[in-house]
């Protein structure tokens, strides 16, 4: 597990210096990887603990002990499709924060404001831009 750990600390570092000397945006990208990564290992241990068997130790079962209307594994489908949805949301506003329209403002107020929308066009000018930038900002040096 130590090693695990410093694996991690030890590539989370190299983008970092690779943020700071090549290429921009990688670490907005890196973390969303971790961020996503970790999302789908709680949705997959839902699956595993929860809907694919019953443990009787688990929280679904605890919550089936209190309220005996709801069986454990529905409550373990709840949960899952939370889990689903809290992972598309976050992935929607990471995406969301790295845009154009979000550069200058705070979370919040990217995510309140009106001044984005859902076309799919400007997401991939937005990515023709960034490579463009990168690719000039790459040969500059």
């Amino acid at each position: 597990m130590v090693l695990l750990n410093l694996g991690y600390a030890v590539v989370t570092s190299v983008f970092i210096y690779l943020e700071w000397a090549v290429f921009s945006p990688i670490l907005n990208y890196v973390v969303l990887f971790y961020g996503a990564f970790v999302g789908i290992h709680a949705i997959f241990d839902t699956y595993q603990d929860t809907i694919r068997r019953t443990v009787l130790r688990s929280d679904a079962y605890a919550c089936y002990e209190q309220c005996p209307c709801c069986l454990p594994k529905c409550v373990g489908i709840q949960w899952g499709l939370l889990n689903v949805a809290l992972q598309i949301f976050g992935v929607w506003v990471a995406l969301m924060q790295m845009s154009d329209e979000c550069q200058d403002q705070g979370w919040w107020d990217c995510i309140a404001s009106d001044n984005w929308d859902l076309n799919a066009e400007k997401l991939w000018e937005w990515e023709e831009r960034t490579l463009t930038f990168a690719c000039n900002k790459h040969m500059m040096k």
